[in-house]
């Protein structure tokens, strides 16, 4: 669905570049790119044997927001922002797993360089911070809760580049589709267990780091004036 989507916007914007008058000028810049989340999947751990497994689903939202100048009508500096959010859910299974209750929140922001140019649109960013949450939650079938934990990542370093296009929808506002690479790796982390305090640490150092990388076709709203 995402891939269909991005192909037709790309086509919208190629037929729409002829006509559009893209002299601006220097001015201020302000870039929302987002894609809506959602996940509905299983982990399958038997094979024709009772009590099987529930499904798991949810919603968020992946987004990503760029304020700044645009100099000479052609580079751009600013800041950006990101934040993502995801709550899954899935239900008990008698005999079998807990239900489960997850919730990941990550942000990241840093300074970005860019270019833009008929439309086009170059934007690197380099991460000055961040974090990565993760609040999981599991009850059994009778209702006795299972698991209560919270992890969460911090030390972040990574960078993003952003690729896309525009075409105008008046004298300020333009959409199009992009593309968007992100690296991320987190250095440190600390756990907190409710139901097992003794498991609990704090913002250590991992021996191996965590990695979270991601390539997004996404959708971007731009106002420049």
């Amino acid at each position: 669905m995402k891939e269909t989507l991005f192909v037709f916007l790309v086509a919208c914007s190629i037929t729409a570049h002829g006509a559009t008058n893209r002299s601006k000028g220097g001015g201020f810049f302000m870039e929302e790119t987002f894609v809506p989340v959602f996940v509905n999947n299983n982990d399958t751990t038997s094979f024709n044997t009772a009590p099987g497994v529930a499904i798991r689903s949810g919603t968020g939202a992946d987004l990503r927001t760029t304020l700044g100048y645009v100099f000479a009508d052609q580079v751009i500096v600013g800041m950006t922002y990101n934040s993502y959010n995801l709550t899954t859910q899935r239900p008990a299974v008698e005999g079998g797993d807990s239900s489960e209750r997850e919730s990941t929140q990550r942000s990241e922001y840093g300074p970005t360089l860019g270019y833009t140019r008929n439309g086009w649109r170059l934007l690197l960013t380099a991460f000055l911070s961040g974090s990565k949450q993760v609040d999981r939650k599991n009850v059994d079938s009778t209702g006795t809760t299972t698991g209560d934990v919270t992890f969460k990542n911090t030390r972040l370093s990574g960078y993003q580049i952003s690729l896309g296009y525009t075409f105008a929808l008046g004298n300020y506002f333009e959409i199009g589709p992009s593309l968007v690479y992100k690296t991320l790796t987190y250095a440190h982390q600390s756990k907190t267990n409710r139901l097992t305090p003794v498991e609990d640490y704090g913002d250590s150092a991992l021996y191996s780091k965590h990695v979270d990388d991601s390539l997004s076709p996404m959708i971007t709203l731009l106002v420049r004036f």
